[in-house]
């Protein structure tokens, strides 16, 4: 089975931007423990369940990153997949502490590093599937009694805001590679 010049591309793009995400998803793991520890909201079992989700995270995280540094490069599905994880571990963590947790702005470099990794068509699924299941949880579960239309709304225009600027970055860097090539041929 031959692979296609827009496969090797994708794959090509995919390989830039697989540091990126191993880093963005270190980064997610220290601040996720650092707000866990310091501005608990949760009881001690949940704790404990939640800093379990991190660590788990940084497991898997450990097994990329081993396979980057010895050359071997991430297949898309799995990429696919830990960055899915990387949001639902995020998404389970906002859920656990009632949806308005200072634990919502570990979406921020999840959604950072699969936007400058991935195509744009992927980056904007799952950029599109974070701010609305954030958007009905914090509609869902933040104070009663509070206007909290525009708090939420602010909050899912900020993802889409830094998933839109990191597709620019991925266009950027997309075409200065293409650029170089050509240059090189």
């Amino acid at each position: 089975m031959s692979i296609r010049p827009e496969q090797e591309e994708a794959q090509a793009d995919l390989d830039h931007g697989q540091a990126v995400i191993v880093t963005a998803r270190w980064l997610l793991i220290v601040v996720g423990l650092f707000l866990l520890v310091v501005e608990p909201t949760s009881s001690v079992g949940e704790l404990r369940v939640q800093i379990a989700l991190l660590l788990l995270l940084g497991l898997v995280n450990f097994v990329l990153l081993a396979r980057l540094l010895r050359g071997r490069p991430v297949p898309p599905p799995v990429a696919y997949a830990a960055s899915g994880f990387d949001l639902v571990v995020v998404t389970i963590l906002v859920l656990s502490q009632g949806g308005d947790s200072p634990t919502f702005v570990l979406y921020f470099p999840a959604l950072v590093a699969l936007s400058v990794a991935f195509e744009p068509m992927v980056m904007i699924g799952y950029a599109l599937a974070t701010a609305g299941v954030y958007g009905l949880i914090a509609l869902n579960r933040l104070s009663v009694g509070v206007d909290t239309g525009p708090i939420v709304m602010t909050r899912v225009l900020m993802l889409s805001g830094v998933a839109f600027c990191g597709g620019v970055y991925w266009f950027v860097e997309h075409d200065r590679r293409r650029r170089l090539e050509r240059s090189a041929s």
